[in-house]
């Protein structure tokens, strides 16, 4: 005789008999578990180990479990159904939010309506009240019973508090790598359930195997899972491989975010993982695998890969491989014009050649929005030809140019200073750190005829200029952004070390009528600096953020500033201040 209990962790048994002799019905609890009885217990499995329920029989019962399969012949279809209703039951309260049906990985019964009978049974005892997050601490408590692991209070606690709270779908790992490995991987593994979060993210960790293979399975069963960042956490190309593995194991994925940067994949893992990222149904948004140690090699086979999804033209809109060894020619994918809104990022090309392709990308892509080339040691030919691309695009708009820190120096001021006066659709443009100096002096001239940029960042370019010479540029700015019809309203002198000198640009701001963003932090203008800000303040109507950190001032500037601001109530934020008040009061002497 063989009896089964289905149980769930505060119910209950149910005892369904089987063969020919009759045992009393008998009541019992245990958490989250089924058995097999026989006045003793011969099998024990929990509901979330079952991989599939199959019925083509009236009277059969198949269940197959990671450890094997059980067949069953019970009395009647009506008994078979009632100990399927009741498992799908079990896991509808294990799993909330989650099909029953789903939850078996497979259902079949024979004939079909059935499973329809079943089906709606389980949609009228689904309840909207699902706990927080979700029932993430539900599930928690359920797979740590399943894993045999221990049960963290503290878990529990932050997830229905804190991540409730701040209404979060991201499950970042940094809240509890103080804790054990294993006890991440009872985390993780709710993941594979769990219908709220939809990003896991982790950073400067590293991972230990098993919380990788958790993460993989995780990847491999989620259709929930649609952001995975696993920035620095010590990754190799046999990751990346099985990475690939997990997604092709799951066909209802919902991944569109990968970041797997600063992580040695090499060409060979990535090679592996993009055969499948070919295949994402969805296409893919943001695919982030920059410092990953990547060469030609395997950039070529991601490029055929992004090339061959037919998604990937309307989904793609972030791609970044900077701090790899690459040339300006390696992303054929970036020369598709089709490619919409796409932050194209790489790390450098020393050679002057500029392939053809590189100026026809920028010349016709169709939905380009940013463009960041930061630390890239732009040759001057593909800063030619990047400016040329974008002044003969007619299909762009509000573009952001990124090419801080690239050494352009006097070569890069002349070709701005040729081509910048015309392009039309650059909103923003980021030059600061790039040895210009004294050659800003013409430069700014060139830029004041520019009709489309709104926010500016010139800072860190002003450590090698006369004082006389630096007057001039400083003028000249001054000219620009007083004209009439500015259309800049973010300027950015961050980080210039201008002291003194600032003071002719705060002189302007009194009567500036188009700016509405200034960061002027990092300047060591020092309290006299600051009391010509304060007297700006009052007569400017138009300024709402004003970032002045970083500036040598004592309590007494503060103060100017801060008397100011009861005048102004305009400004809104002005970063830093707290801050600033509080090195003030410690060390009683000056905010730096």
């Amino acid at each position: 005789m063989l009896c089964i209990s289905v149980l769930v962790y505060d119910c209950v048994s149910v005892f369904v008999s089987v063969g020919l002799i009759a045992v009393k019905e008998k009541v019992d609890t245990c958490p989250c578990c089924r058995f097999l009885l026989s006045f003793q217990i011969e099998q024990t499995f929990n509901y979330l180990d079952i991989q599939g329920i199959t019925s083509n029989k009236p009277t059969q019962l198949l269940l197959e479990y990671d450890r094997g399969q059980l067949s069953l012949k019970l009395g009647s279809v009506e008994d078979v159904d009632e100990v399927v209703a009741h498992i799908g039951s079990c896991l509808h309260r294990i799993c909330p939010g989650l099909s029953p049906a789903k939850a078996m990985k497979k259902l079949t019964l024979k004939p079909p309506e059935r499973t329809a009978v079943l089906q709606s049974l389980w949609e009228d005892q689904a309840t909207t009240d699902l706990g927080p997050c979700g029932g993430f601490s539900h599930m928690y408590w359920c797979l740590c019973d399943q894993l045999g692991l221990p049960f963290r209070e503290e878990v529990q606690w932050d997830v229905d508090t804190i991540y409730q709270t701040q209404d979060t779908r991201e499950l970042n790992l940094q809240d509890f790598v103080h804790l054990d490995n294993r006890d991440l991987v009872a985390i993780i593994v709710v993941l594979e359930y769990n219908q709220w979060f939809t990003k896991l993210s982790t950073k400067d960790y590293k991972l230990s195997t098993d919380v990788c293979e958790q993460i993989l399975r995780v990847v491999a069963r989620s259709s929930r899972l649609e952001e995975l960042v696993l920035e620095n956490a010590g990754l190799r190309s046999d990751f990346a491989q099985k990475l690939a593995n997990a997604l092709t194991c799951n066909p209802a994925s919902a991944l569109h975010t990968l970041n797997l940067t600063n992580n040695s994949l090499e060409d060979k893992g990535v090679s592996a993982l993009s055969a499948q990222l070919a295949k994402l149904p969805m296409g893919l948004k943001h695919l982030n695998l920059s410092k990953t140690s990547v060469s030609q090699k395997g950039v070529n086979s991601l490029a055929q890969a992004l090339s061959a999804n037919p998604a990937v033209p309307t989904t793609l809109t972030h791609l970044d491989l900077c701090g790899n060894s690459l040339r300006g020619d390696d992303l054929s994918v970036c020369t598709s014009p089709a490619v919409i809104s796409l932050d194209y990022v790489f790390s450098h090309r020393r050679s002057k050649d500029v392939p053809h392709s590189f100026k026809q990308f920028f010349g016709t892509a169709l939905a380009l929005s940013s463009v960041n080339l930061s630390g890239t040691k732009l040759p001057l030919e593909a800063l030619k030809a990047l400016l040329l691309g974008l002044g003969c695009n007619p299909n762009l708009s509000e573009v952001s140019l990124d090419l801080s820190s690239s050494e352009l120096r006097s070569g890069g001021s002349q070709i701005l200073e040729g081509c910048i006066a015309e392009i039309p659709n650059i909103s923003s443009l980021d030059i600061s750190d790039n040895g210009l100096d004294s050659d800003l002096t013409t430069l700014l001239v060139w830029l004041a005829k520019n009709r489309s940029i709104r926010h500016l960042s010139l800072g860190k370019n002003f450590n090698n200029i006369k004082s006389k010479n630096l007057s001039q540029v400083l003028d000249n700015l001054v000219h620009m952004i007083q004209e009439e019809e500015s259309p800049l309203t973010s300027l950015s002198l961050a980080d210039s070390k201008l002291k003194g000198d600032l003071s002719i640009v705060l002189n302007a701001l009194g009567s500036n009528t188009s700016l509405i963003r200034v960061d002027i932090s990092g300047n060591g203008m020092g309290d006299m600096g600051a009391k010509m800000l304060a007297k700006a303040l009052q007569i400017n109507t138009k300024l709402r953020t004003v970032m002045w950190d970083k500036n040598n001032v004592s309590l007494q500037g503060l103060q100017d500033v801060a008397a100011a601001l009861e005048k102004y109530v305009s400004v809104c934020v002005c970063h830093n201040l707290y801050l600033s008040i509080l090195h003030c009061t410690s060390s009683h002497g000056c905010f730096g």
